[in-house]
């Protein structure tokens, strides 16, 4: 093969050889050489014209004449075949068979050679490739080998110049020749395929065989384009539409477009390079409003800002700008990375920034690891014996005993270790000011994002500003109502700064085409910028008629082409590791000698591909998450499966630290590579890790990846067994974060498959997540009984444990089934057997089993023996630290202590449901704790806040529960608008509910309440008869006292005294407590409220008068104002019955105490009660 050194010997230029050597100039990158890299090149004036005109009579030769190293055959032989976006251009000569005939042989092979010459001259001249000469035909590439942005334009100005330049041929017979043009642009994989050169230039895709068809389809003189290509090009030519067509080889009608001729001619100018970053310009009142919050928290006002931007707008280099506005000032810069290959990994930017300043290295020896360690442990004076365990276990570094964890819940641990971290923050502030980057929130993982949060809430007094950098996608909610926190949207820059950045890069860029960058890249900095400088580096000596980028991609892709051929391979391999890579790991998987490597990144980092990042010395950054892209995008399938597959294999052999703590990542990268089987144990190892540290959202994430790879595994007992494990640890990760729809189906594909492979175990797991799940989301649990049943006759003996949870689990359902003799035989079985094995779980479960169908306190002793039940329940799930036992005893006693009139202790059950839920990532907690809190607004009377908290309950109960919230939320909305005299909208909610549930009578109360409040008293009899036929033989459930309290006031208003009597009954049991629908759903006041007026309907005044001044005085210790503004009303109607001059005038007061509650609070149904009393 003739080398440079040759062809330059040949032109009399011998002294040039070295420089251009040096710069990695050979036979193939001749083509691409403009004037300008001669003159940088060092080349004079003179010499400059003598080789760019031996470059144009070598682009004109022939294949079989030009240089080996020039051949369609041998160009670049080395380079791997990519995938890029790319034009293709066919042109055929039209008659040519009909020439043949006509002329002499030798002629028509000369006529064909010039042909062939002018189109590839002008191909050649726009950058494109000759591919092949087919014939009398040619195919040409443009944007392969080197890539243009301007592809399209770049064929279609080619083909019109061949088409003139064939137009321009005289053939001997004076017949004037005709072309025929198809251009097409599309995704294509393009280069050398296998290795051998025949295969250098091949390509494949629906491109090339679309520009074909449509060279087929053109008339002779006609250029025919693709849609694809009329959008790229465009508007720099007149199109026409030739409509669509129906094409060979294609399904549907393919859209056709005709190139008439060029809309515009371009000017030309020498493009300047730029250096360095280009000018900040702009974003004057974004930098001033971080340098008040910087001033505010340097006086200890601690601030947060969150800048929030599309991805390029600018958010990084805001904060770079404002970061070096702060060298003058002595301070600490903490930035945490976030990444999108972590996403699900629980805090991993601070563990990776932890570990960069520990500087830990690969080749650190036990000591030096454990030194290193205690140095970062104590960098801000914290007590290494008091957090250095917490840090080891973050870090999962063997540091030796003096720091083992301790012996606490893996949610203890996490809450400990997030205060930690935020601790640690804090006491850099104190040191000096702290400025602290989240960078890519949007990445943020969910463990990170809690840190973030605390951290945000305990800013206050601290010397800190927290700055996160995020797109619009994501957003920190909660931040909404701090005063502390500023959220800041980086806009779009505008015309005039656009031009000011364009001009600060190319000082003498013409305005037409710093016009056209303006246009093109529509206010966003990362744009403007990558499209400027591929523009200087075009190195074109007139701008006009250099074409500018269509899109950034491609922008992209130009820098990477220009580079060195292994400093290409080297972005690419990087690209597949990730938007950081180290060079440790990246010679490991290139293969490359240290000093080819160092040349490749040195090259990289000139061009500014990549950037020095982090902490340690060798750690790399891609510039842009895009340019990763586009290299990454660029590689083959085959050979990005291959690099995916090398770099988890290096990890997993040589980063004994990344498979410990980032399992996920080696997953990823396995998966990626295709190579599912190995990615399985590793997102299953993921899931438990997170699983571990209550991460659950990643942790349903990480087994939802290894349920997917086992459904794609071969047949066989391996199969079965990994899609078994996938499927019951999906199903506990779902039912840790509480979507128990989810998590239901989940077991209920579990258990048959566990039967069928015969494993006991596995059975049983999945019959109790089953009845769990079951239990949660319906309370209906007809379909796990038969199941629990199976699973107890398959326990082994010794096998206590499941046994005892099997034993709870059928007392429960026993209980809801209404079968007390099974559940009281399971339910003693299981406690004595839990008792004597010390199963704690099973316990929680068997002592709450009384509250599922609560029996009226009646007496002092027997509300303090049920609030010590309470307390002893409590402190079971609290020792057991399990999300699900802990959300039931509290929503247990939220509900009993709202019932008892313990409101305090209510509401402190309540605010530990609603932060075990937010803490825990516990879906299912979180839409409880919504509900219960809906109750208390109800209570509270605050109808507003009330129907926004069940509003946000159903939508959680949807996402967990399915259907069955519907009855909550129809209950809570059902008190609300009574009390706005809208019930009317409610009544299809409580119909919907008995259609659906016919045998039931549960609903029954509450919709002959409807009937009577919206005046149909016959429909309202009929049901309160129909239930006093059977004495009113309501279920023993959370709804009983409810059910009670709805009949009273039909039977009061309708005056049917038989029913008052009976009700008045059955009520007196709970004299001593409020109504309460369980569990925490909606609480209606005291129930001697309800005796006051079946006392009144019966015409026991006294009595009445009892109950009504107990009702006043518990409704008012619970805060119920708008059941004690009923109270004061029904009670001014019986004193008023009654009619002494003090019991009117008290009544009086009290109507004027309800109807001023009922006009605070929107009380319309009061209010218009109230109206005929005023006088």
């Amino acid at each position: 093969m003739q080398a440079i050194e040759d062809w330059l010997g040949q032109l009399g230029l011998g002294k040039y050889a070295d420089t251009f050597v040096e710069n990695d100039v050979d036979l193939r990158a001749l083509a691409h050489l403009a004037e300008s890299d001669l003159l940088e090149l060092g080349v004079s004036l003179g010499h400059r014209k003598i080789i760019l005109a031996a470059i144009n009579e070598l682009a004109h030769q022939r294949p079989d004449e030009q240089p080996p190293a020039l051949a369609a055959t041998d160009a670049e032989p080395e380079a791997a075949a990519d995938r890029r976006l790319l034009s293709v251009l066919f042109c055929d000569l039209v008659g040519s068979t009909a020439l043949s005939a006509q002329l002499d042989p030798e002629d028509m092979h000369e006529l064909t050679r010039r042909y062939q010459d002018s189109v590839a001259g002008a191909v050649t001249r726009f950058g494109g490739y000759v591919a092949k000469y087919l014939g009398d035909g040619v195919l040409a590439y443009f944007g392969w080998p080197s890539a243009y942005e301007d592809h399209a334009e770049r064929s279609i100005r080619a083909g019109l110049e061949a088409m003139a330049a064939v137009d321009a041929l005289q053939p001997p017979n004076a017949q004037r020749l005709k072309a025929r043009i198809g251009i097409a642009s599309g995704h294509v994989v393009v280069g050398n395929t296998d290795g051998s050169a025949k295969e250098r230039a091949s390509i494949a895709g629906d491109t090339p065989n679309l520009a074909s068809r449509l060279q087929v389809a053109a008339a002779p003189g006609q250029i025919v384009i693709s849609d694809s290509t009329r959008r790229l090009a465009g508007q720099s030519f007149e199109i026409e539409s030739l409509g669509a067509q129906e094409l060979k080889g294609f399904t549907s009608p393919v859209a056709l477009f005709e190139v008439r001729g060029q809309r515009e001619v371009d000017s030309r100018f020498e493009a300047a390079h730029a250096s360095g970053l280009s000018k900040f310009v702009g974003r004057v009142s974004e930098i001033g409003l971080l340098l008040e919050r910087w001033e505010l928290a340097k006086a200890g006002q601690g601030q947060a800002v969150f800048l929030s931007g599309e991805a390029g707008i600018g958010k990084s280099r805001l904060v770079e700008t404002f970061e070096e506005h702060l060298q003058e000032t002595p301070h600490d810069l903490i930035r945490l990375q976030c990444s999108p290959y972590h996403a699900t990994s629980a805090f991993y930017p601070i563990v990776e920034r932890l570990s960069r300043v520990a500087s830990f290295a690969p080749t650190d020896d036990w000591n030096t690891r454990v030194e290193k360690f205690r140095t970062l442990v104590g960098r801000y004076g914290e007590s290494p014996s008091d957090v250095g365990a917490i840090y080891a276990e973050l870090l999962s570094l063997d540091v030796g005993d003096e720091f083992r964890p301790p012996d606490i819940s893996a949610h203890q641990r996490k809450e400990i270790l997030v205060r930690t971290l935020v601790n640690r923050l804090l006491l850099a502030a104190k040191i000096a000011p702290v400025l602290m980057v989240f960078e890519d929130a949007h990445w943020m993982d969910p463990s990170t994002s809690e840190v973030l949060r605390e951290l945000v809430g305990r800013l206050h007094g601290a010397a800190a500003l927290v700055v996160v950098t995020h797109r619009p996608e994501w957003s920190a909610d909660w931040a909404s109502g701090l005063a502390q926190a500023t959220t800041l949207s980086v806009g779009r820059l505008t015309r005039q700064q656009m031009h000011e950045l364009i001009q600060s890069m190319v000082s003498d860029i013409p305005e037409q085409l710093a016009e056209r960058i303006a246009e093109r890249t529509d206010g966003v900095p990362l744009f403007v910028e990558e499209l400027t400088r591929s523009v200087v580096e075009s190195g074109k000596p007139s701008a006009l008629n250099a074409e500018i980028p269509d899109s950034l991609q491609g922008s992209l892709m130009t820098r990477l082409d220009r580079l060195a051929t292994t400093a290409k391979e080297v972005a690419q391999i990087a690209a597949v590791i990730g938007r950081e890579f180290d060079r440790g790991l990246l010679s490991k998987i290139a293969g490359l000698d240290d000093r080819t490597l160092e040349k490749a990144l040195n090259q990289l980092e000139t061009s500014q591909i990549v950037v020095e990042g982090g902490v340690l010395d060798d750690a790399l950054v891609f510039r842009h998450a895009l340019i990763q892209d586009a290299a990454y995008q660029s590689l083959l399938n085959r050979r990005r499966r291959h690099f995916h597959e090398k770099i988890a294999r290096v990890l997993v052999e040589q980063y004994d630290d990344v498979a410990a703590t980032q399992p996920e990542l080696i997953a990823q990268h396995y998966e990626k590579a295709q190579r599912i089987e190995l990615a399985l144990p590793y997102w299953l190892k993921a899931g438990e890790r997170a699983l571990a540290q209550s991460a659950n959202y990643e942790a349903v994430d990480h087994f939802q990846n290894a349920l997917a790879i086992a459904e794609h595994l071969p047949e066989g007992p391996a199969r079965q067994r990994d899609l078994l494990t996938a499927i019951l640890k999906l199903g506990d990760a779902l039912f840790a974060a509480g979507r128990m729809t989810d998590s239901l189906a989940k077991y209920r594909l579990a258990a048959p498959l566990a039967r069928k492979a015969a494993d006991t175990q596995a059975f049983i797991r999945a019959v109790i997540g089953l009845d769990g799940t079951k239990f949660l989301s319906s309370n209906s649990l007809a379909e796990t009984v038969p199941l629990l049943e199976e699973a107890l006759e398959m326990v082994e003996p010794a096998d206590m444990s499941s046994r005892c949870q099997l034993l709870s689990r059928l007392a429960r359902a026993y209980t809801y089934l209404s079968d007390s003799k099974k559940a009281a035989k399971c339910h003693d079985e299981g406690i004595e057997l839990a008792r004597r094995v010390g199963d704690k779980t099973a316990l929680v479960e068997l002592s709450s089993l009384p509250f599922l169908t609560p029996a009226p306190v009646k007496s002092i002793m027997e509300r303090n023996d049920r609030i010590a039940r309470i307390v002893e329940v409590r402190r079971l799930a609290d020792e057991i630290d399990d999300d699900d036992l802990q959300s039931r005893a509290l929503s247990v006693d939220a509900y009993v202590s709202t019932e008892l009139g313990d409101r305090a202790r209510a509401d402190r059950a309540v605010e530990a449901l609603d932060e075990l839920g937010t803490e825990r990532q516990h879906l299912n907690v979180q839409f409880y704790a919504r509900t219960a809190k809906a109750m208390m607004a109800i209570l509270d009377g605050r109808f507003t806040a009330a129907e926004e908290l069940a509003e946000e309950a159903l939508k959680l109960g949807m996402r967990t529960l399915g259907a069955t919230p519907e009855g909550v939320y129809g209950m809570q909305m059902f008190a609300i608008r009574r009390e706005q005299n809208r019930l009317s909208e409610v009544a299809p909610i409580m119909k919907l509910l008995i259609d659906e549930n016919p045998e039931e009578t549960t609903w029954l109360p509450g919709f002959a309440l409807v009937a009577f409040d919206l005046g149909y008293r016959e429909a309202a009899q009929r049901r309160l008869s129909e239930l006093a036929r059977n004495r009113f033989a309501l279920p023993l459930d959370g709804k009983r006292s409810a059910s009670l309290s709805f009949l009273t006031e039909v039977a009061a208003g309708l005056g049917d005294a038989d029913a008052a009597q009976a009700l008045y009954e059955l009520m007196l049991d709970y004299r001593e407590m409020t109504v309460t629908i369980g569990m925490a759903t909606v609480c209606f006041g005291a129930a001697s409220r309800y005796l006051g007026v079946l006392a009144t309907a019966l015409g026991e005044f006294d009595r009445a008068s009892e109950h009504f001044e107990h009702a006043l005085e518990m409704n008012a210790e619970i805060g119920s104002r708008p059941w004690l503004a009923h109270t004061q009303a029904d009670y001014a109607d019986l004193l008023m019955k009654i009619g002494s001059r003090t019991g009117i005038k008290r009544a009086m007061l009290l109507s004027e105490n309800a109807r001023s509650t009922a006009a605070e609070l929107g009380m319309v149904r009061l209010q218009q009660r109230l109206k005929p009393t005023i006088h």
